[in-house]
């Protein structure tokens, strides 16, 4: 198995992310995180919305890709994601 197939199957699923983000929020919220843990808190549910951000996107992607077949016929196509700069 490649690098990139097994860093693949270890990436944290979507539903996974949002649920962490919104632990994060119900920890932000409640007030009982100090400066330094809120902030680690934000930084990394800002990465976690990014990530989010990133599969949502790619899944309009496909859907679009799927929607605008030739012939008006829904049929797949190949995705490759964009590389993120």
């Amino acid at each position: 198995m490649t690098k990139k197939k097994a860093a693949k199957q270890e990436e944290p699923t979507f539903e996974t992310r949002l649920g962490r983000v919104e632990e994060i929020v119900e920890r932000l919220e409640s007030g009982e995180a100090g400066l330094d843990e809120s902030l680690r808190l934000y930084a990394e549910g800002a990465e976690l919305i990014k990530a989010c951000r990133k599969t949502l996107k790619e899944a309009e992607t496909r859907i679009t890709q799927l929607a605008q077949s030739a012939g008006g016929d829904l049929a797949e196509e190949p995705f490759e994601p964009e590389e993120e700069t």
